[in-house]
Formats: structure tokens, C-alpha cells, sequence
């Protein structure tokens, strides 16, 4: 599954006498706090004073990701504000909260936002337009760390719904962006591809980095030559199956997100202990010093270990050294 990240947005759908104004919401059920084995969920949107729209949502026992909208219809209004907000009942947190304004339109072209879905193997992107005249569509999309790269233009005229495919071999871990420009307008979207595509090489070589660390030699099938999805396969085959391959990708998107690098398709010396160990039984944290550089300990009773973490240029990329290291410190 393609984007373990938490999606909210404000989409547009433009026609000649009417605009579709709706917030789009695709979650991991693991964000909402159960009670008697149940999300609750509030969502609303609104749009000045045109449009007020709030409803209440619960699923028992949700498993996987959560998808929701609210819409309003707009008539003979070309400006507008709108705002859109998710909140957790079961908790009253407020889990995301978005603006928006209306898009930049032409007298004789409307073009919808950019709209996506995730897909078997990839990402689906639609766009609506509307044009009185022939117009070229170029679509577009920027991986984290990479620059722009663009699909071949598409002529259209008239009322067209035009849907892209982007294959999940050309995505890579991290935040992707996409684009549409017909005519000048320019309309533009985000994912979180928080997942490891190991069809993509970077992805590839920063997940193996991982797998060394936590499981030694045992990856050295992964270094092979030959499919790699086969070697993948028989890697966690011998590891303990499926739910082996599940524990161990769930911990490390975890560890990434609680302890994110600073440095480009590197994963932080923290978030790897913490794949490989879990969460350690005591954290001594010391942020804040006078003289000397923050660090942090880290305790594992039940293993008999420590590891030892220091920021060495205050950008919060705690670095691993050695136990000894704490006598330089103190």
C-alpha cells in the first residue's frame, strides 16, 4: 500500500455555472484513538458565509486507512475562502486543520484541482478541464531530493477528464509533489510516500543500510544478483514470514518519524536503534548545556545496554558514539 501518511486537503471541481468545494480525508486508522473499539471522527468544512457543513463518522474496529469527505456546491460565486477541519471525538484532538482559496481560473478555461489515488502499483492523477479552445496539459512530479520530471503534453478542448498514471518504480521514500499546467494555470499537489519502494534504487540502498544494521549477515541473500523482489521474498521467508516483514517496517516507519534525519536518504543513528531494539527503557536527555554539546543516553535494562547520542552541530541529528564519549562530555 502507497502512503502511510496522514492526507487532508480542500479539493475544487470547477463547471461553467457551479464549483464542487470539498475536504478529502485519507488516514491511518492507527491516529484515532479507539473507545469500545471505535473511531470517532468530526469533519467540516466551510466556505465563507455561502456554505457550513459539519458531520459526525464512527467505524468499529477500523483496520488499515480511513477515508472520508464533506462537500458544498457553490453557484454564481467565482472568489471564496474555505476552511476544513478533522478532529478526533473520541479524544478532541484536532488532528489537521486546512485553508484554501479559490483557484485561478481564465474567462475560457477551468481547470479543477489536482486530484490523486493510490493505486496497486502507483498513483492515479486526475485533472478536469474545460477549455473553449485547444490547450496543452503537462503533467509533472518531483520526488524528495530530485528535481522536476515531466510526462509527455496532452492537447485537449473541451470538457475532459484527464487521468495520469505514475508507476510506484519511479517513487521514492519521502514527500512527492505533483503538477498540472494547462495554458498557464498551474495546479499542484502533495503525498507522503511514506513507504520504501524497493523497486527504486535509492530506496533500495537506504532500506538495505537498515536491514545490515538489525539483522548482520542474514541480508547478505539481498546483496545477490538476480530478482530482486525474489531475493526480497526469500529474505523474509527466512526471517519468519509476513508478519515478520510487517513488525520490522512498522517499527522503522515509527523510528522515522519520531527521530527524523537532517541529511537526504539517511536514516538517523536513533531512528535505527530504535528499529532494531525498540523503545528504550529510560531516555537521559540533556538538550540544554552551557558548555559542551546535547546528548542523550539511552538505556536498555532488560538487554544490559546503552547507547549514547550528541548533537554536534544543533540541528537535532543526534550521531551514536562511543560509551566513552561520556567522559568527555561530563
Amino acid at each position: 500500500m502507497l502512503g502511510r501518511g496522514f492526507i487532508f486537503t480542500i479539493v475544487q471541481i470547477y463547471y461553467p455555472e457551479s464549483v464542487l468545494v470539498y475536504s478529502k480525508l485519507y488516514a491511518p486508522a492507527r491516529l484515532f484513538v479507539l473507545k469500545n473499539d471505535t473511531a470517532r471522527w468530526k469533519i467540516s468544512i466551510q466556505v465563507d458565509n455561502l456554505c457550513s457543513k459539519v458531520e459526525y463518522r464512527e467505524i468499529f474496529r477500523p483496520e488499515g486507512y480511513v477515508k472520508d469527505s464533506i462537500l458544498c456546491v457553490l453557484r454564481g460565486v467565482k472568489k471564496f475562502n474555505a476552511y476544513a477541519e478533522i478532529v478526533d471525538h473520541n479524544s478532541g484532538k484536532v488532528l489537521k486543520t486546512v485553508k484554501g482559496k479559490n483557484l485561478e481560473n481564465k474567462m475560457d478555461i477551468l481547470v479543477s484541482s489536482l486530484i490523486y489515488e493510490y493505486v496497486e502499483d502507483g498513483v492515479k492523477l486526475m485533472l478536469r478541464v474545460i477549455s473553449q479552445k485547444e490547450v496543452s496539459v503537462r503533467f509533472g512530479f518531483k520526488n524528495q531530493w530530485e528535481r522536476w520530471k515531466y510526462l509527455d503534453p496532452i492537447k485537449l478542448q473541451g470538457d475532459t477528464l484527464i487521468e495520469v498514471f505514475i508507476p510506484k518504480r519511479t517513487l521514492s521514500f519521502g514527500e512527492i509533489r505533483f503538477s498540472a499546467d494547462v495554458d498557464g494555470l498551474r495546479r499542484e499537489t502533495e503525498i507522503l510516500f511514506n513507504e520504501f519502494n524497493i523497486e527504486n534504487d535509492k530506496d533500495f540502498r537506504v532500506l538495505l543500510s537498515v536491514l545490515d544494521f538489525v539483522y548482520g549477515k542474514k541480508t547478505d541473500i539481498l546483496k545477490k544478483k538476480g530478482d530482486r523482489k525474489e531475493n526480497w521474498e526469500r529474505f523474509w521467508e527466512e526471517m519468519g514470514g509476513e508478519k515478520a516483514k510487517e513488525a520490522f517496517l512498522e517499527r522503522l516507519y515509527t523510528a522515522m518519524y519520531l527521530y527524523p534525519s537532517n541529511v537526504r536518504n539517511k536514516i538517523s543513528d536513533r531512528a535505527l536503534v530504535y528499529t532494531k531494539f525498540g523503545p528504550p527503557d529510560e531516555i537521559l536527555n540533556q538538550p540544554f548545556r552551557f558548555e559542551g554539546k546535547p546528548y542523550e543516553v539511552w538505556y536498555y535494562y532488560r538487554l544490559g545496554i546503552k547507547f549514547v547520542f550528541v548533537d554536534f552541530d544543533g540541528t537535532g541529528d543526534y550521531r551514536m558514539v562511543p560509551e566513552s564519549y561520556l567522559d568527555i562530555m561530563r
